[in-house]
């Protein structure tokens, strides 16, 4: 596993990517030095303070095990029945969403959580705008990128 620490200038950069990819501001994180782990090839956990994103290949995903990065994205709350659909993968369907705050335009990061207590299960990108997810009734609005149980929260365990 290699392990290293960005200049200063490499981490201004990346934070600005980030922050341009995944339309979001990371606040004074995005100005301190990252810290990088590359458990696996093509797989790189970049810490910026106390967040924390999965890059693979130019696309950045916020990491479930951060609750200060996940807290930075709206999100939607499913039903219990959708929770066992999303653990193996599944695009989040509009039937299994039970309230969502609104993110905007389609290809937004949104944080999907369960409706009993909360918490983070899913991470996914939004296939349509908040405003036409309102009129759905079914259909994909979701796509799932990263969720408890994936890849890349087995990897984080051998950082």
């Amino acid at each position: 596993m290699k392990k290293w620490v960005l200049s200063k200038h490499d981490s201004a950069a990346m934070a600005e990517r980030l922050e341009s990819s995944l339309s979001m501001d990371l606040g004074e994180a995005g100005s301190s030095q990252a810290r990088c782990e590359e458990p696996k090839d093509g797989v790189v956990f970049a810490h910026f303070d106390k967040l924390l994103f999965v890059q693979t290949g130019e696309e950045f995903v916020p990491f479930l095990g951060s609750p200060e990065t996940v807290s930075l994205f709206p999100s939607v709350t499913v039903d219990e029945g959708a929770i066992k659909f999303l653990l193996n993968g599944a695009d989040v369907m509009r039937p299994g969403v039970k309230s969502f705050e609104p993110w905007g335009s389609a290809g937004r990061t949104v944080v999907v959580r369960e409706e009993k207590k909360g918490r983070a299960i899913a991470i996914g990108r939004s296939l349509v705008e908040s405003d036409r997810m309102q009129e759905m009734s079914k259909g994909a609005c979701l796509k799932n990128l990263h969720h408890v149980g994936d890849e890349y929260w087995n990897l984080y365990k051998t950082v």
